[in-house]
């Protein structure tokens, strides 16, 4: 890949000759007389107008690969670029001294992988995925930016740092691996396409969670009067759910969170089964995260002695199995979702014989995510270890009760699900990972 033109021609003249077709190069561009540039077969690299390049520095575009660099970049001195699949550096980015981004890992040896037992580096094969710094955006000193990852316009990454999974618009990022310390009011710049992350719901009704709407009743400016009366005008999904996407869309203003909810009051494991097959049957909606959870109403409709619409634990069973085995052809990442306990919606002694029989579906639930790869988020425990400490319920205007009726959450209930939801999220940067580009 080492250029043999003569030294006496520029380093724009040095490239253009070497690679012809496959290097633009723009006007008034900057570059180093020892940039080494390598481009193979198949392969582009487009250079755009007054960028300054250093020396030291090696941009690799290997076979079938893109790079594509905007006009009023910088790059700093010994910068090392390697493209498997693509890179794209927008108009006044900076890319500071001694900073490496490839957009490519080694795949771990496994015996697929190295079915030979071939013992060179790059037998096991790479994964790739591109890699984009908006426009504006600045790498300090000695920063990493692997595969995948995404930087947005304006964003600062401080050095030393490892960028591991994307980073927001107008923030400033440190650490190992990068995470953003502070927010700021972004200088207009060019801004990507936002991208939209598409969640979906299936549950019951404690996902679902209808409250009665009239227009007036939430018009700070126009409230009822006391003592008045009004016209339920429709309904609105509210609860946990609702709670969960304003809190996603607060905390990534910049993404778009297409929410899908889909549940449904009194559905059983048999009902949300229909549901997610048809949903996929009539929308063909692909998924980023999905919510699922199921249970209570499979086992309540056996304790109200409504037997036809009781599901037994091996029913429950095939169904939340198929239901993950379609939803992982389309989905990125499942979450599945624990039932919450049943509340003082009988005597005590029936309450406690019902959730004994909750928590078998419970568990079943979480084996069925461990088989499916899926995530599996434990509410029993928070929710009965909240109602141990809270005030016993005093009916739905108490404010230390969880539930409604024994079933249904209050705010103080719901706010419990959103707590272990977004902790979950936190823990495991879900939609930080779902922000990068897959490989």
């Amino acid at each position: 890949m080492t250029s043999t033109t003569s030294p006496a021609q520029s380093t724009a003249e040095r490239l253009r000759a070497e690679y012809g077709p496959a290097l633009t190069l723009g006007d008034d561009c900057d570059l180093a007389n020892d940039l080494q540039v390598g481009i193979d077969q198949g392969a582009h690299l487009t250079i755009g107008d007054r960028v300054s390049n250093r020396r030291g520095s090696t941009p690799q575009v290997h076979r079938g690969a893109t790079v594509a660099i905007g006009t009023d970049v910088a790059v700093g001195e010994h910068a090392f670029i390697s493209v498997v699949a693509g890179i794209r550096i927008g108009d006044g980015a900076a890319v500071s001294n001694m900073r490496d981004l490839h957009d490519h890992n080694h795949r771990p040896r496994t015996t697929a992988h190295v079915p030979s037992g071939q013992l060179v580096p790059w037998a096991s094969g790479f994964e790739a995925a591109p890699i984009v710094l908006e426009s504006g955006a600045i790498l300090s000193n000695k920063v990493a930016v692997t595969a995948g990852v995404r930087i947005g316009a304006n964003a600062l990454v401080g050095a030393n740092a490892v960028v591991s999974h994307s980073i927001a618009p107008d923030t400033i990022a440190t650490g190992v691996p990068a995470g953003v310390r502070r927010r700021f009011d972004g200088a207009p710049a060019p801004r990507e396409d936002r991208r939209t992350l598409t969640v979906g719901f299936f549950g019951t009704s404690i996902m679902e969670h209808l409250e009665a709407v009239n227009a007036q009743m939430t018009t700070q400016a126009n409230l009822p009067e006391i003592g008045s009366k009004v016209t339920v005008e429709g309904w609105h999904q509210r609860g946990w759910v609702h709670r969960l996407a304003l809190s996603l869309r607060a905390a990534w203003p910049h993404v778009t969170f297409n929410i899908r909810n889909h549940g449904e009051g009194g559905a059983t494991s048999r009902d949300i089964a229909g549901i997610v097959e048809g949903d996929r049957a009539t929308t063909g909606t692909d998924y980023d995260l999905v919510f699922l959870g199921c249970g209570i109403n499979d086992v309540w409709r056996r304790f109200q002695n409504r037997m036809a619409e009781a599901v037994d634990l091996d029913e429950y069973t095939r169904h939340f199995n198929t239901m993950l085995d379609q939803l992982s052809g389309y989905t990125r990442r499942i979450i599945v979702i624990s039932e919450t306990p049943f509340g003082p919606i009988e005597l005590p002694a029936t309450v406690a014989d019902m959730n004994t029989e909750l928590s078998r579906y419970n568990e079943a639930a979480a084996k069925a995510a461990a088989d499916h790869d899926a995530l599996f988020l434990d509410v029993w425990a928070p929710f009965t270890a909240a109602a141990h400490h809270l005030a016993p319920a005093g009916g739905e205007d108490d404010p230390g009760s969880l539930w409604s009726d024994g079933v249904h959450l209050t705010e103080l209930g719901d706010t419990v699900l959103l707590q272990q939801a977004e902790q979950l999220l936190a823990e495991h940067r879900i939609v930080e990972k779902l922000l990068d580009y897959s490989g």
